[in-house]
């Protein structure tokens, strides 16, 4: 059977493209079940249009089994800020009857599991959405020190970046933070390939929001699965 061991829901603003860097960490026995909200543009309006069709967007996982859902991208956290993501997505899951967190809100998880107070975050996004992406993880509790993004306006031009480009953004940021105590790559453009070496390089734990939102599901779940290679939250 598909998904023997966990079938993960996966709600994102936009799509879901494969392969992509789930297929690099994904356990075997875990399934994705995605569905997408269709958001085409780094945008307010597009960002609404998105929440404001949450709710449906959901139910499709419950009617798929699966165990946990994962609701991809910046849009809820962006646009509401961190408290009320929390307040939207704990109704969410009363809702429909499963644990469902953001990727934003895994990933501030995960950065409070490995006891880290500050980061750098490295970003595909223009200024105005990375100083959303800032406030978010401030009010989260995880003091940001500094952002940069790389000014793509639209979802599908994250995945036309040449794969290094996040560890190009981070290891700059590194080098004019040296103090910080971790580092964050945030988005839909590829990250986790990137994560071992940039510990390795900097010494610092090193968080994709993508193994974050993993992360989260195993530990939601109950589930202890090393998995090598892509940095010590995983292993």
């Amino acid at each position: 059977m598909s998904g023997w061991k966990a079938r993960i829901g996966y709600l994102s603003p936009s799509v879901f493209e494969t392969p992509s860097d789930w297929d690099l960490i994904l356990p075997d026995g875990f399934t994705i079940v995605s569905s997408g909200l269709n958001v085409q543009s780094h945008s307010e309006a597009e960002f609404n249009k998105a929440i404001d069709a949450l709710s449906a967007g959901l139910g499709i996982f419950k009617a798929e089994e699966c165990d946990a859902i994962l609701m991809g991208g910046i849009t809820l956290g962006t646009q509401r800020g961190y408290a009320a993501e929390q307040t939207v997505v704990a109704k969410l899951a009363q809702q429909v009857g499963l644990p469902v967190s953001t990727a934003m809100g895994a990933t501030v998880e995960a950065l409070k599991h490995l006891q880290v107070k500050n980061t750098v975050i490295a970003t595909a996004y223009k200024e105005s959405i990375n100083q959303a992406v800032k406030k978010y993880y401030d009010h989260g509790g995880v003091t940001v020190l500094a952002i940069k993004g790389l000014e793509v306006a639209k979802p599908v031009d994250q995945v036309k970046l040449p794969d290094y480009s996040s560890y190009k953004v981070a290891r700059e940021l590194f080098r004019q933070h040296p103090e910080v105590e971790s580092l964050l790559l945030q988005g839909r453009w590829r990250t986790v390939a990137y994560v071992q070496e940039l510990e390795n390089d900097t010494g610092r734990p090193v968080v994709s929001s993508t193994a974050a939102s993993l992360w989260w599901v195993m530990k939601t779940l109950g589930m202890r699965i090393p998995i090598k290679g892509y940095g010590r939250l995983l292993s």
